[in-house]
């Protein structure tokens, strides 16, 4: 068979995969920072937030990556990570080192200790930081928070200036203050000063209320 009838079958090959919707490959790779809320106001909302990020790490596939990190009184530095892992390329290893991230995530959910203060916008620009230097093509920041900021005297993050393009940051379990009961327009005033943090940074901001729609965001 001439070269040229054999590369005109393989070609009309590919086009009916393509045809029938048949993905032939996938080289997307995704890095997801996760960050959990551990002042004491969100401590309550610890388990969940674990139970959460072990069902995205199921998601993740081979070579994927995964961080999980706590927001604390000064969130900017190496001492707030908790685990940091790339899948192997290999399945059945990925699904091994998976069993390896779920035992530090009820470790960390077993014995953290509740912080004073809530530093997210150092939070925010570690993670981003940290994602930019990753080479992944699909970049997420997870955040578990009630998302009230509030930064210790002797760590002033308020003016730190962050670059979240190519990233999609997901704000997740957004508990409600006993102060919203009595002032609801506050939550909301909240979320929305956050979106404008965040795409003024060049990112995209998700709202997702519950870890379905987490999934469906990462996915």
């Amino acid at each position: 068979m001439k070269r040229t009838a054999l590369f005109g079958l393989c070609a009309a090959g590919v086009a009916a995969l393509a045809a029938c919707g048949v993905k032939l490959i996938e080289s997307s790779e995704t890095d997801l920072f996760v960050l959990v809320d551990a002042s004491g106001t969100y401590a309550a909302n610890m388990d969940s937030a674990v139970q959460a990020s072990r069902l995205m790490a199921v998601q993740l596939a081979p070579k994927d990556t995964i961080t999980f990190a706590q927001i604390s009184s000064c969130s900017f530095s190496d001492e707030n990570v908790v685990l940091r892992s790339t899948l192997p390329s290999t399945p059945s290893r990925a699904a091994m080192r998976k069993q390896d991230i779920f035992r530090q995530l009820d470790q960390y959910r077993d014995t953290f200790q509740a912080t004073s203060y809530t530093d997210i916008r150092g939070a925010l620009k570690y993670a981003s930081f940290e994602l930019a230097q990753s080479g992944k093509d699909a970049k997420y920041i997870v955040v578990f928070s009630d998302m009230v900021e509030d930064t210790a005297p002797d760590c002033d993050t308020r003016d730190l200036a962050i670059d979240l393009t190519g990233i999609t940051v997901i704000a997740t379990n957004v508990t409600k203050l006993r102060s919203d009961s009595a002032n609801p327009e506050a939550y909301f005033d909240r979320l929305a000063k956050w979106e404008e943090i965040v795409t003024s940074a060049g990112g995209i901001w998700v709202l997702a209320p519950n870890t379905e729609q987490v999934l469906e965001s990462i996915s």
